[in-house]
């Protein structure tokens, strides 16, 4: 998929409709921009809480455990 956009005064961009509906974007989502070999690309950013339920602990540790494991392991933007 392709579009073309227009930067702004502000150097602002609006992505197209149809390329925010594929990739599920809506307002005041957040977006990761990486550079690399002349090329930008726009990343959609989850919400930690997105993730909420889909990794179950495992079983003889308990929740409060997994939370501290998980928070002592997560990589912070």
């Amino acid at each position: 998929m392709t579009g073309i956009t227009t930067i702004t005064q502000k150097g602002q961009i609006t992505i197209p409709v149809a390329m925010r509906k594929a990739l599920g974007l809506k307002p005041y989502n957040q977006v990761r921009l990486e550079r690399t070999n002349g090329s930008i690309y726009i990343l959609p950013l989850k919400k930690f809480a997105d993730f909420a339920g889909s990794v179950k602990p495992r079983k003889g540790i308990s929740i409060l455990k997994t939370r501290e494991l998980m928070e002592k392991n997560y990589r912070r933007f």
